[in-house]
């Protein structure tokens, strides 16, 4: 007598590996997308934290005061790999002159491309 062995999946059991699936993926993208941008705003941060002690040393370097106004050209020795190095992520020109504005010695550098990007001053 030969015994017939049923092979592969249900229609049910498909489904059921589809629907979990897609479950999993609903729960994933979003938490991915959330932790994209959280990474963006570091990133941006952290520049603005560049630039500010980049305008510090300046200061400090060149005697001058907290009004003075550093250029982007001023900056380069205290920057590694200069300010070109330096753009906010989300910036689509991928340029320091269209991402940050340095402003004077005594406040913090911020970004042009999104406000909430900037830092407060206990972030120092």
């Amino acid at each position: 007598m030969h015994i017939l062995e049923k092979r592969g999946f249900t229609f049910m059991e498909f489904l059921l590996v589809v629907v979990l699936l897609g479950i999993m993926v609903g729960i994933v993208v979003p938490n991915a997308i959330k932790i994209r941008d959280r990474a963006n705003i570091n990133v941006c941060k952290n520049h603005l934290r560049q630039i500010q002690i980049a305008k510090e040393q300046w200061a400090l370097e060149n005697n001058k005061g907290d009004t003075d106004f550093p250029l982007a050209a001023d900056l380069d020795p205290y920057i590694p790999d200069e300010t070109a190095s330096l753009y906010c992520p989300l910036d689509a020109a991928k340029s320091f002159a269209t991402s940050y504005n340095i402003l004077d010695v005594m406040n913090n550098p911020s970004c042009k491309i999104d406000v909430s990007h900037d830092m407060s001053i206990d972030a120092l």
